[in-house]
């Protein structure tokens, strides 16, 4: 209680309120048109995507080796490598087959952000305000998650036009979407990139590859990065390929509201529309190996569960951490104000020792008053 009081106090003197829009970007998301290509110190092409590039993003690709973007310039950007992210590879192994159980249905709510995106071959365009064929795209994942006995809600609320405030947009739609109490939310998209990099051919059919994407910019960061990398693992236990990688991206993507959002890149412009619909209904197969579907019914099947093998949901996971990250963002944010409002940190101390011995004090007395 000290603690939030201090916090509230250091608010207080600030006078600037966080806001949930603070960690919306201020910028387009993606290119006008066109991609970005990244290389590697040796040349060699790692990503390409038309979603925007910044120094300090990350990519996670297909074999789980992670890179690091160190410079852009125009659409050519260059990387580092980082690791192998060998928790993917393990977790993928220890995956099974998993359908859901035979209990209250659990619901899974399908928006657009970018509700204009299209697939050329079946709309001969790569978009159509209002119309984007990306929508069927969510029909068809909403279909198999059903056949699967999900419950499913698939939003077509419009969020155009495709500019910078698109996300503010569906933003609204996804706190709608809250109210219902989804498990997990998915973000369908398309992305801008040669066909090469998303083509690709799964038990004999034509598939679009998928690209998770996760926003480095919001306190949930840390779970739904965890979360990716077992939606990934997932898919690669039962088709591997699916998923080309996780891009760990400048901007939120809403996912600061709730650490099991995910937005899902099906394919590129040039794919066909089939193939993106057989693809997301791939990653609806996918779905109860890397959502926890009912913990005692699972544990009644399996026996007697080691306390320390229970399954933790995401949320779980980084709690800690993602409040440590709150809390320190807060703090420095609060002081780097009073320092700029007062010109230098004797003064920024000064006014906080006023504050609390007088200011801080007349309004804990109020309290004590009215109560």
């Amino acid at each position: 209680m000290r603690l939030l009081a201090f916090l509230i106090a250091l608010l207080l003197v600030a006078g600037s309120p966080m806001a949930a829009a603070n960690f919306i970007p201020d910028n387009m998301d993606e290119l006008d048109s066109g991609y970005i290509t990244v290389v590697n110190d040796s040349g060699a092409i790692v990503m390409q995507t038309g979603i925007n590039i910044r120094p300090g993003d990350q990519f996670i690709n297909e074999e789980n080796q992670l890179y690091e973007i160190t410079a852009v310039e125009g659409t050519l950007a260059n990387a580092r490598f980082i690791r192998t992210e060998n928790d993917i590879a393990m977790e993928t192994l220890a995956i099974p087959a998993q359908a859901p159980a035979e209990t209250t249905p659990q619901l899974i709510a399908i928006y657009h952000t970018h509700t204009d995106e299209c697939y050329i071959s079946h709309d001969g365009r790569s978009t159509i305000p209002g119309k984007g064929s990306i929508m069927l795209v969510g029909d068809a994942f909403q279909q198999r998650l059903e056949e699967l006995g999900y419950r499913v809600t698939h939003s077509k609320t419009l969020h155009d036009p495709h500019d910078a405030n698109a996300y503010q947009r569906s933003r609204r739609t996804f706190m709608k979407l809250l109210n219902e109490q989804p498990v997990a939310l998915f973000d369908i998209h398309r992305d801008s990139a040669p066909l090469n990099v998303y083509s690709t051919t799964i038990n004999g059919k034509p598939a679009a590859k998928l690209l998770l994407v996760v926003g480095r910019q919001n306190q949930n960061r840390t779970t739904t990065l965890n979360y990716a990398k077992k939606i990934k693992a997932a898919t690669d236990a039962k088709y591997r390929g699916l998923v080309r990688g996780i891009f760990i991206a400048h901007g939120n993507y809403n996912q600061d509201l709730n650490p099991r959002a995910m937005l899902v890149e099906v394919g590129t412009q040039y794919n066909s529309l089939d193939a993106a619909e057989y693809s997301v209904a791939l990653l609806a197969d996918a779905v109860p190996s890397f959502l926890k579907v009912n913990t005692q019914a699972s544990a009644a099947a399996a026996g007697p569960v080691d306390a320390e093998s229970t399954d933790v949901t995401p949320a779980e996971e980084s709690y800690g951490t993602d409040m440590l990250y709150i809390i320190g963002a807060l703090i420095v944010g609060v002081l780097g104000y009073l320092y700029l409002s007062t010109g230098s940190w004797s003064e920024a101390k000064n006014k906080l020792n006023y504050f609390f011995k007088y200011e801080f004090r007349d309004i804990l007395a109020s309290r004590r008053k009215r109560k």
